[in-house]
């Protein structure tokens, strides 16, 4: 009798392990504060913003958030420049309360130096973040990216570290 009630157990919580997790979806709109460290690249460190909008997918425990945005650094010293980047890309977490993820996004970067000609050029970020999830309406969090912008500048293309803290409406 014990090994039907075992079988019996196990069969339940796989079957409870396996069903399908309701699936919710809400729009999404962030905003970033960054400290950008360039990475071989000319000019000393800077602060910059980014603005997001997205598509919060979530099947718990995984979050998934497809996202456009635009993003500003700006580098202080004799060399520093600034960048100007479209981006489109995503987002993916794992938790509820504290939601650990990485993101990457692609995009068109405008390249500003202080000195020489403005260019466009194909751009890039990757990096992680630790969400905490207070309410479902509003997620708080740091972050930390390498970022490109293929701009020639000297010694090729453009490289920087950002660090900072964001902030979410999901609705």
């Amino acid at each position: 009798m014990s090994n039907t009630r075992l079988l019996f157990a196990t069969l339940c919580s796989t079957c409870v392990f396996w069903v399908a997790r309701p699936a919710s979806a809400g729009p999404t709109i962030g905003a970033d504060l960054d400290l950008g460290f360039p990475v071989h690249s000319e000019g000393d460190s800077g602060g910059g913003f980014g603005i997001r909008l997205g598509q919060q997918l979530q099947a718990k425990p995984i979050v998934l958030t497809p996202e456009i945005g635009f993003t500003y650094a700006n580098f202080s010293g004799d060399y520093g420049p600034k960048i100007y980047r479209g981006i489109l890309g995503a987002r993916l977490g794992f938790g509820d309360v504290l939601r650990p993820g990485g993101f990457f996004h692609v995009g068109l970067g405008h390249f500003v130096p202080t000195i020489g000609d403005n260019k466009n050029a194909f751009s890039f970020d990757a990096g992680g973040f630790l969400d905490f999830v207070l309410i479902p309406l509003i997620d708080v969090g740091a972050h930390v990216a390498y970022n490109r912008v293929d701009a020639d500048y000297g010694s090729g293309a453009y490289a920087y570290v950002t660090v900072g803290l964001h902030a979410a409406l999901v609705f």
